[in-house]
């Protein structure tokens, strides 16, 4: 018996240290893994601005675009990816202008918010900025609509007349390992109902609080361009801007400091930035800034080239002429430094733009909260139609196309 423990121990003993050995062949091999390696964080921020109230696909007749089916359609897609995203509108959402338009009825215009709210209700949205033509029916109505919405209103300078804050100034969302804080602001507007403060002045008190919370710091800004301007010079640790009160859409950030989009008006457009993260350390690169730089600077090279051999050094071309010499001086260090920004980059930013066109297929979920909601403001409205059916707002109104 005693010799038949003593063999079982040793073989013990050997089984003991294979095993050692084994764990740690493992550990070593894994630990070279990830250092080779480097994981990925990615998220995709999708963005509206300007909505302007519209519901439904509009603009041209033989090409109308945008429409909340359209825009939840495009959505799902995304989450089909299995990629982490986040929702967003920068403001104007709700009305055209600062105040209703002739004709269009306070009824009328609280149907159609209402529409928009069980919408975006649907659909998800994780941060919403009020701009200046959201407050059209006054500042009640809005916080009315904010009480029948499961998505969070957030402005860090909007105030009542008593300077009292309305919104919350912030929103932090965590998607996988990322914290994004989205931050409200607004240009500074006249409204009886409200008290708007400095955008700048504002942010910066408390920038440091939502950055210390956060790997990715976004503003929803109803923006001036004069603030723009002051914002691009402040050195704040902003990461990127979407911007309403701008009819134009970016086709990159800008190529400045901090990266500015705007998705254009109507909602015609769903604005995509993918944020891919290795190092949160690292600042964020506009990858479609820098391919447009390197684009444009080419093409400009490519254009006072022309009636010279394609392979002819412009700078002995030009050596005569100081002021072009220095142009293709500035067009060569352009492309370089994009070359070297494409290449070195750690963290990027890549926007994606989805025209809400036709070959979308509406979601029937939210087609049926529009289509609803239209047979109600079509009853109401009736007596203000023209001979097409269309209210006063739309800017077709009264026409015979």
């Amino acid at each position: 018996m005693f010799i038949l423990e003593n063999g079982l121990q040793r073989k013990n003993r050997k089984m003991m240290r294979y095993l050692d050995k084994l764990l740690i062949i493992t550990l070593i091999v894994a630990y070279a893994h990830t250092e080779g390696t480097q994981s990925i964080d990615i998220v995709h921020i999708l963005g509206t601005t300007n909505v302007n109230g519209e519901i439904e696909p509009c603009g041209w007749k033989k090409k109308p675009l945008g429409g909340l089916a359209r825009k939840s359609t495009v959505i799902d897609q995304i989450k089909a990816t299995s990629e982490e995203f986040v929702v967003v509108d920068a403001g104007n959402l709700f009305f055209k202008k600062n105040n209703l338009e002739p004709g269009i009825t306070t009824e009328i215009a609280s149907l159609n918010s209402e529409i928009i709210v069980n919408a975006f209700n649907k659909i998800g949205c994780d941060a919403f900025s009020p701009g200046s033509h959201d407050f059209a029916l006054g500042l009640d109505y809005l916080l009315k609509i904010e009480k029948n919405a499961n998505f969070p209103f957030i402005s860090a300078n909007i105030r009542d007349v008593l300077g009292t804050q309305i919104f919350r100034p912030y929103n932090i969302v965590s998607r996988g390992s990322l914290d994004i804080g989205f931050i409200g602001l607004a240009s500074q507007f006249s409204h009886p109902d409200l008290q708007i403060n400095d955008p700048i002045e504002s942010l910066k008190e408390i920038i440091d609080e939502v950055n210390s919370q956060s790997d990715i710091v976004v503003l929803l800004f109803n923006a001036e361009e004069r603030d723009l301007l002051a914002l691009q010079n402040s050195n704040l640790p902003i990461d990127l801007i979407y911007r309403s009160n701008s009819k134009k859409r970016s086709n990159d950030g800008g190529g400045k400091a901090i990266p500015v989009y705007s998705a254009g008006d109507r909602g015609k457009y769903l604005y995509d930035v993918k944020v891919s993260i290795k190092d949160k350390n690292e600042k964020l690169i506009d990858i479609s800034a820098q391919e447009h730089a390197l684009e444009n600077s080419k093409k400009r090279l490519e254009r006072m080239r022309k009636n010279h051999p394609q392979d002819s050094d412009l700078k002995v071309i030009f050596a005569n002429d100081p002021q072009t010499l220095s142009r293709v001086k500035s067009y060569e260090r352009q492309i370089d430094q994009a070359n070297y920004n494409l290449e070195n980059a750690i963290n990027t930013l890549t926007l994606n733009k989805y025209e809400l066109n036709k070959t979308i297929a509406d979601k029937p979920e939210i087609l049926k909260i529009v289509d609803s909601g239209k047979e109600k403001i079509n009853i109401i409205g009736a007596p203000y139609m023209d001979s097409q059916g269309r209210l006063p707002g739309d800017s077709h109104h009264g026409h015979s196309h």
